[in-house]
């Protein structure tokens, strides 16, 4: 079987050496847990990967610094792409035509709708499956949390409440990027959302730079109402001096809190502190099985490979869809005003909405 991975960086393979994670934490680390030898590389620093191959044990022969080499030369089984994001469609796109069975493409799938639809048409021509890693819905804890709420134990879900605190923008204001904190981190939360309430109707977002007046955002916020007819409400960034990332899902007999480092439950009781009042209580949280976000990715990447399964938890569409959300809140606050989905991708350019 042919394994390639495009792009030998810290998604790919280099947060391994990082001791606090939970291990693995890679793409490389979760195809070795899944028994997926990755037997072709590709990276344009010529120097991460040599220092990739030796860690992974591939032959000279089978490295390459430009990816259409390499796609001239093989046809794939597997693609794993965790390259900067404006080159994932383009590289996608290269890998269905190569004949790939198998895409995973590091979040967010584009920076642009237009080329992310241009990846899944590709994938849907080739009959390549396409997997998003939006890794919290292979988490053993979320997916916990998904099935707290399905079996109705705290009462219907009535609201999410969504935060990811981070620090400012400080990369590049570049349009190709596509946006800053609530793209490129808040993808996880925007697709996390949608795993618990299902599709969105509407967005209505704002924006706020701190001492600038143009450039990717510093901070937004947003409220969203699903289909499920769930109200939302997202904030990230912030330009706090911390990182973050939890939900509350606010039951109409409970509450889930659930996000980096923790996860809880909480049930209505009677109150200690009001007469005819009702207030939440901790409760212990379910087992939680054995098991690894990238590993259960990889093992699903299997059952595609094999074919026992033939769509993904996190498909090309579900990354289309955050991806839509994401630019629904950008467009919202630059129109001041509230937007309502399916968005016509030509409506979207970062440019003007950024000022860039």
């Amino acid at each position: 079987m042919k394994i390639v991975l495009v792009g030998c960086g810290r998604i790919a393979h280099l947060l391994e050496q990082d001791h606090l994670r939970n291990k693995p934490c890679t793409h490389w680390g979760g195809m070795k847990d899944a028994k997926l030898h990755v037997t072709h590389a590709c990276d344009t620093d010529g120097e991460r990967l040599k220092a990739f191959s030796k860690s992974a044990d591939i032959p000279g022969k089978n490295l390459f610094t430009d990816c259409s080499d390499l796609f001239r030369e093989i046809q794939p089984d597997l693609v794993t792409i965790t390259t900067w994001t404006p080159s994932h469609s383009p590289i996608g796109i290269m890998a269905a035509e190569a004949g790939a069975k198998v895409i995973v493409c590091e979040k967010p799938v584009s920076a642009s709708l237009r080329d992310a639809a241009k990846l899944i048409d590709a994938c849907k021509r080739n009959k390549t499956k396409l997997v998003i890693n939006h890794e919290r819905r292979y988490d053993p804890r979320y997916r916990t949390a998904r099935k707290i709420l399905e079996s109705g134990k705290i009462g219907e879900l009535r609201s999410i409440h969504a935060v990811l605190p981070t620090g400012p923008f400080r990369g590049p204001n570049d349009p190709s990027i596509g946006g800053g904190s609530l793209l490129h981190d808040g993808t996880h939360l925007i697709d996390i959302i949608r795993f618990y309430a299902g599709d969105a109707v509407s967005a209505k977002g704002t924006v706020t730079r701190f001492g600038r007046k143009n450039g990717f955002e510093d901070q937004a916020a947003a409220l969203i109402e699903t289909e499920s007819g769930v109200p939302v409400f997202v904030e990230t960034g912030g330009a706090v001096n911390y990182f973050g990332f939890g939900l509350e899902l606010r039951c109409s007999s409970g509450m889930i809190a659930i996000g980096n480092g923790y996860n809880r439950l909480y049930i209505s009781k009677r109150s200690s502190l009001y007469t005819g009042f009702r207030d939440l209580t901790e409760v212990a949280f379910p087992k939680i099985p054995k098991g690894n976000c990238f590993t259960n990715l990889y093992h699903e990447v299997k059952e595609l490979l094999n074919g026992s399964i033939v769509s993904s938890l996190s498909s090309g569409t579900d990354g289309y869809k955050a991806l839509e959300i994401i630019h629904g809140i950008y467009y919202s606050w630059k129109m001041d005003s509230t937007v309502y989905f399916p968005l016509r991708p030509k409506s979207i350019n970062i440019k003007k909405i950024f000022d860039l």
